[in-house]
């Protein structure tokens, strides 16, 4: 029974990625079908979270062990609800500004003591340990922090660009430049490893132990787009007849 639901399994894994792609060559039902499953399961999925893992600990077993504080956010939080009915939207303001306000106390802090008190220390604690670095520790611990200071001179804008300033900044935007080619080809990277995958299981579908489903869905698609190509357009003088 486990070896069918397997076959079964690697039949409907590869349909789902066969349909996904064959939006390369047209928009067609097989994409749109694999889209709405897609979109349906990830939203199926979503609830049972919110219900399992948020209403149920978070909100039923504490009013239930009765702690009735816990009804406070928890009306705010259905208040954002009312913004669907226009007569009651501006309920929905309550709980939008609660969610602001303290989302915004959470992620300040943590935004100052990542992305500003860290990247200030991994910059100048180097410098303070090149007695003991290697010659290449040392170099790569002066070039962060050259690098760092011309990327902010080029960000300070209260001094016209101009002379030296204009050099500092120039040299700025080639580090600038390096660091956006690194992201971006990181991300990159990381699409191609989801292709991969998705190619990977395309392949192992395409075994015999699966009944060949990756071979025989592609050619079923193929077949599909022939025949639509020549019979799922009415040339011009049958349109016309049809008018």
């Amino acid at each position: 029974m486990s070896e069918t639901w397997m076959i079964a399994g690697a039949w409907l894994s590869a349909g789902l990625t066969i349909a996904i792609f064959s939006f390369l060559y047209k928009d067609n039902p097989f994409f749109k079908i694999a889209e709405h499953l897609y979109l349906g399961a990830g939203m199926g999925w979503l609830f049972q979270v919110s219900v399992f893992s948020v209403w149920g600990p978070k909100i039923w077993t504490p009013v239930s062990h009765g702690d009735w504080l816990v009804i406070i956010p928890s009306l705010m939080g259905i208040s954002l609800l009312t913004q669907f009915i226009p007569k009651l939207s501006w309920i929905s303001r309550y709980g939008f500004t609660f969610i602001m306000g303290y989302g915004s106390g959470l992620a300040i802090p943590a935004t100052l003591s990542t992305d500003f008190m860290s990247q200030i220390l991994g910059t100048v604690q180097p410098l303070s340990l090149m007695a003991s670095m290697s010659p290449f520790a040392i170099f790569n611990a002066l070039l962060v922090a050259f690098g760092v200071i011309c990327v902010l001179f080029y960000f300070f804008f209260s001094v016209e660009h101009k002379g030296h300033f204009q050099k500092v900044s120039n040299i700025g935007i080639y580090f600038l430049m390096v660091y956006f080619g690194a992201a971006f080809g990181n991300t990159v990277m990381a699409r191609f490893s989801l292709l991969y995958g998705r190619f990977d299981s395309l392949y192992a579908s395409s075994s015999a132990r699966n009944f060949y489903a990756t071979q025989i869905i592609l050619a079923g698609m193929v077949i599909y787009f022939v025949l639509h190509s020549f019979f799922g357009k009415k040339g011009p003088a049958e349109g016309e007849a049809a008018h």
